[in-house]
């Protein structure tokens, strides 16, 4: 499955690059999406998901051209 990211998410996750770690789980975790794009745990309503890596969120649409990675964002503790 193709997997695109938009100018925005490129940009939204461009602000962890300082912090390698967190940018190896984000692409792991994106790569992961092409074998199984609606992995347990996340939600998944239609062609919008929301998955967590640790502490980021990755918001991404499904559809018939593949996934396209939509936003990457970090999620504040509760």
């Amino acid at each position: 499955m193709i997997i695109r990211w938009t100018p925005e998410a490129a940009a939204s996750a461009r602000r962890f690059m300082p912090d390698q770690e967190a940018m190896r789980k984000i692409v792991s975790a994106d790569e992961a999406l092409a074998d199984d794009p609606e992995p347990p745990g996340g939600f998944h309503r239609g062609g919008y998901h929301r998955i967590r890596v640790e502490t980021f969120r990755i918001i991404y649409f499904t559809g018939s051209a593949g996934i396209v990675i939509y936003r990457v964002d970090r999620v504040a503790d509760r």
